[in-house]
């Protein structure tokens, strides 16, 4: 086998380029049956995917639990996607090189991104309960016109299964569904069931998930990663009441808990694998409880100037809360402290659709978010008994922050080919923080900041066939500083400092992009380059890294994605997904001088591949197929990764991280359905049972791993 730092280089998408448009040129007399694929990318209105002038993907609920654990792991493969995973219950992924707050969550059209989220990997992705899902789709690149602050690598959207009512004349009906999924590697035993009646006019489904996570095996050299497994438990609710012409009232509700998270690199369990230094805390462990309550008011095709819309209020709750113990040189406890947040986000989302008098389609609507938070820190002894309060926990202790935004978009269809879209929005940001430790005297006090942004995206599309689009488009992003940025004290691994000054960030993309399907090849690609200006980067305030230094800096971040799949048959089908990035951003030396230097930004995602070959029997009730995932090794690191050598291997030992190696892992599934709708599928991961992680993880991923799911639906 080829050692993939050597088969995945730089010079692969050049050689990608070269080759690409060669394959678009053939032809095939063979016709691929694909079935039409819409997506929400207008705030919220289905969209054929070769109507969008951006790139953008699909998943299929019966794919997401057929290859995927999490949420957030459902994403891995995709082009410019990187899930890292700070610990197994800690998943996040890098969309285009920015996660954390650059990226938009939305949850059945509901916001999840809040002014406590973090900057860097987080916790917080991993509180949406995939196996109550429909579908996820993902949209690349900035979306601020639509989505607003945050929405700079790209949203990704978790979407619920569509409402159902029973047809005239069959009364009332239902149905249900039990899942359930067993891991060997990880000891994993999950459980789904769903329920679901309804009439004409009536519609309630009901979910309960129920999962636990053992410790996780990695490959043969790893064995075991003790201190890794944790608990889940989720609930859903959705009320559905069918109105008149078309008109529907939806109430929905959702509940996850995430139960002693352990962050194991931080503690004396982290591995040492490839010269990684394990933490020096005795433990670390997370809670979450994440509540969302929606009422939605929703019609389609009433004409007008509301032609389609949807009026949602929402009320997010998140709390969070961490404990954890240092550990002295001899492995025994030495102090530790318990801390958390609060937050509460009461939303009002108008969005409308609507026909222009010059062929052309307006999409506009306001949004205004007012998030109240608090939090809270205890420090404790070796016995674990409290000894003191501090101020604040990891954000002001009490703070509102209020977001007021409107927008307004519009697409103008020249001919049957050509349209243009764009669009403008408006935001205001107030933040107003009563308790917050001020940086330099060390006591209580308030401040209050505002800002306001415009930002803009023109997109033009051009559709030569049905199946068949080409767009390219300047698109900015904005991003106010948020609770985190502004108040934080604990960047989560190292000492944080409030800072009342930053400023806001901004971002600028290009992209040129298609997708499309000639005779057996189908095929989606994307060229990017993102301009980055004042973005908010916290360098290491001393050589150890212990302390950050938070700045606005510049850089640029540019990418080219792409995915190829080809029907050999009716059988058989190989889909091959790659993409490549590099990017850098203004940084700090750390002191004496802080100078201003220019490095990659963190956690530069490495060159990938995912290879799939499928054999689905035309007319049968089974399916097989293989994987292979190549990543490539990176040691193009940030000055903060470089000191990051519990999650970073540092393999020649002079306290700096040296990089992640590569890895090729390979894999087999396959599936039965019987009865109606009922299905069983057995995977064998990693069958070469490789020592591996992703990127900037905190924990290894698993080794040789037997996963069953058995799907029962009545």
């Amino acid at each position: 086998m080829i050692p993939p730092n050597r088969c995945l280089r730089p010079a692969c998408p050049v050689l990608f380029l070269l080759f690409f448009p060669l394959v678009l040129a053939t032809e095939s007399s063979a016709q691929q049956d694909l079935e039409e694929i819409v997506i929400t990318a207008s705030g919220g209105f289905e969209q054929d995917l070769f109507a969008l002038p951006w790139s953008a993907e699909v998943l299929g609920g019966d794919r997401l639990r057929d290859t995927s654990r999490t949420f957030s792991e459902a994403l891995t493969g995709l082009p410019s996607v990187m899930v890292q995973k700070t610990a197994y219950g800690m998943s996040s992924p890098y969309l285009r090189g920015l996660t954390g707050y650059h990226n938009v969550l939305l949850v059945d059209g509901v916001r999840l991104n809040h002014s406590a989220m973090r900057s860097g990997p987080n916790q917080y992705w991993s509180t949406v309960d995939m196996l109550g899902l429909d579908r996820v789709e993902l949209l690349r690149g900035p979306h601020g016109v639509i989505y607003g602050s945050d929405a700079v690598g790209g949203v990704v959207h978790a979407v619920a299964p569509p409402t159902r009512y029973s047809l005239p004349g069959e009364g009332v009906a239902g149905g249900g569904r039990v899942y359930a999924r067993w891991s060997a590697a990880e000891s994993s035993a999950t459980l789904r069931f769903e329920g679901e009646i309804h009439d004409q006019d009536w519609s309630l489904r009901v979910g309960q998930t129920l999962a636990t996570y053992g410790d996780l095996r990695g490959g043969s050299e790893v064995g075991t990663q003790d201190d890794t497994g944790y608990d889940l438990a989720a609930t859903d609710l959705h009320l559905a009441r069918r109105l008149a012409s078309g008109a529907e009232l939806a109430l929905g509700v959702q509940s996850v808990k995430l139960d002693d998270v352990p962050r194991t690199h931080k503690t004396l369990a982290g591995l040492d694998w490839e010269g990684l230094k394990p933490g020096k805390e005795l433990f670390r462990r997370h809670d979450q409880k994440r509540r969302l309550y929606y009422l939605r008011s929703s019609w389609r095709d009433a004409g007008g100037w509301s032609d389609r819309a949807e009026l949602t209020l929402s009320l997010h709750e998140h709390d969070e809360t961490r404990e954890r113990m240092k550990a002295n040189a001899d492995g025994t406890s030495k102090d530790g402290d318990f801390q958390g947040f609060g937050i509460n986000d009461l939303g009002l989302t108008a969005r409308f659709e609507a026909d222009g008098g010059w062929n052309d389609r307006w999409s506009y609507g306001i949004e205004l978010h007012r998030e109240g938070a608090d939090s809270f820190k205890r420090k404790f002894d070796a016995n674990r008994v409290f000894t003191s309060t501090s101020i604040q926990g990891p954000i002001a202790a009490d703070a509102r922050y209020t977001t007021l935004a409107a927008y307004l978009q519009d697409e103008i269809f020249f001919d049957h080919a050509w349209s243009l879209v764009s669009g403008l929005r408006y935001t205001r940001v107030d933040v107003d923080v009563d308790r917050v430790e001020d940086p330099d005297s060390g006591l209580p006090t308030a401040f209050s900041r505002d800002f306001d942004s415009v930002v803009a995206s023109l997109r033009a599309l051009w559709r030569p066939a049905e199946r068949q689009s080409w767009f390219a488009g300047l698109s900015q992003g904005f991003r106010a500083p948020s609770l985190y940025d502004l108040t934080s004290l604990d960047e989560t691994s190292v000492i944080d400092t409030p800072d009342f000054n930053l400023e806001p960030e901004h971002f600028l993309q290009a992209e040129l992009g298609g997708r499309g399907e000639a005779g057996d090849w189908s095929w989606n690609t994307s060229l990017y380059q993102t301009w980055i200006s004042d973005m908010i980067v916290r360098s290491p305030e001393n050589p150890t890294g212990s302390e950050v230094l938070k700045d606005n800096g510049d850089g640029w971040i540019r990418g080219l994605e792409a995915s190829l799949a080809y029907a050999w048959s009716t059988d058989w089908s190989t889909q091959l997904m790659t993409s490549w990035m590099d990017g850098e951003v203004d940084q700090r030396l750390p002191a004496p001088g802080f100078a201003r230097v220019r490095r990659p930004i963190d956690r530069l995602m490495p060159l990938q591949a995912y290879l799939t070959t499928r054999y689905a029997p035309h007319g049968s009730r089974w399916w097989a197929e293989a994987y292979w995932w190549l990543v490539d090794g990176q040691s193009d690191l940030s000055l903060r990764d470089e000191r990051d050598t519990t999650r970073i291997p540092d393999r020649d030992g002079d306290g700096f991280a040296d990089g992640t190696p590569g890895f090729a892992i390979l894999g087999l599934r396959a599936g039965w359905q019987f009865g109606q709708a009922s299905a069983l599928t057995v995977a064998l991961e990693n069958l070469g049972d490789v020592d591996y992680r992703i990127h900037g993880s905190g924990v290894n991923g698993a080794g040789l791993d037997l996963v069953v799911g058995l799907d029962l639906r009545f």
